[in-house]
């Protein structure tokens, strides 16, 4: 058992991992602006392994290795142990697999004037999560925006803060710059393509100008890239207050 001074870190439990399998996937698809408005698959334990990755739109084993690993911090040797052995048939046997090689984190549950209260330890347990990521919390308040925390820490906010109560936060509404990375990395494979090959036959004046524009293209897609969002929305939330007292509803405790 390892533990902070908010957060306890705990042997994981099979439920637990399902919790953050669902939810990254609803997040990161979300984020992508590539999440499906079907109708959502219901996934339990005992669910055939085939439903978790038809719920969590991974249809290659390609892709499930590299999310699942990526979703849930895994090792590429924890990685490989989970899946090695026995053929695994229900979300059971794999979640079981995967819980006894990875922790659950529990919020310490805080006193203040003499009463417990579950969205003040949530509330500094998320500040805690901040400052061990070498975020500045020093203005960080209950009643502080969190506007400008999730545009520029998002991968917190999706990633370790969500993981406090997995499925608690709405899914994520991300509005980027209109000519962002994909845009651009679209406008410089069809510049590629299409323009470059044609200025060949103006002569080498013309072919290193589209050369030159496909480099600029290229250097616009990656500095987009390491651009922030303009906007981040989860849902209703708008302060820490809100963020804090939907996690303290479904998150872990322990006094």
């Amino acid at each position: 058992m390892k533990s902070s001074q908010t957060i306890i870190e705990v042997p994981a439990t099979p439920e637990y991992v399902l919790l953050v399998l669902l939810d990254q996937s609803r997040q990161y698809w979300s984020k992508s602006s590539l999440f499906s408005e079907e109708e959502e698959i219901p996934v339990t334990l005992d669910s055939p392994l085939e439903t978790l990755w038809d719920a969590c739109q991974l249809y290659d084993s390609g892709f499930i290795c590299f999310f699942t690993k990526d979703w849930l911090g895994l090792s590429e040797s924890d990685w490989t142990q989970a899946v090695a052995g026995p053929q695994m048939n229900t979300v059971r046997d794999f979640c079981e697999r995967i819980a006894a090689r990875m922790t659950m984190p529990v919020i310490s549950l805080e006193s203040f004037i003499g009463r417990t209260c579950r969205p003040a330890s949530a509330f500094l347990a998320v500040r805690s999560l901040l400052q061990e990521a070498g975020v500045d919390v020093t203005e960080v308040a209950p009643s502080t925006s969190i506007s400008k925390m999730t545009r520029r820490h998002l991968d917190l906010f999706l990633g370790p803060i969500t993981k406090l109560a997995p499925g608690v936060l709405p899914a994520v509404q991300v509005k980027r710059p209109v000519w962002d990375t994909n845009w651009i990395g679209t406008a410089a494979i069809l510049y590629f393509l299409i323009l470059c090959p044609l200025s060949v036959g103006y002569g080498t004046a013309a072919y290193l100008l589209c050369m030159f524009v496909l480099a600029c293209l290229v250097i616009a897609a990656y500095g987009t890239k390491e651009r922030d969002p303009v906007l981040v929305e989860f849902g209703n939330l708008r302060t820490f207050r809100d963020l804090s007292e939907l996690i303290a509803q479904r998150a872990a405790f322990q006094a």
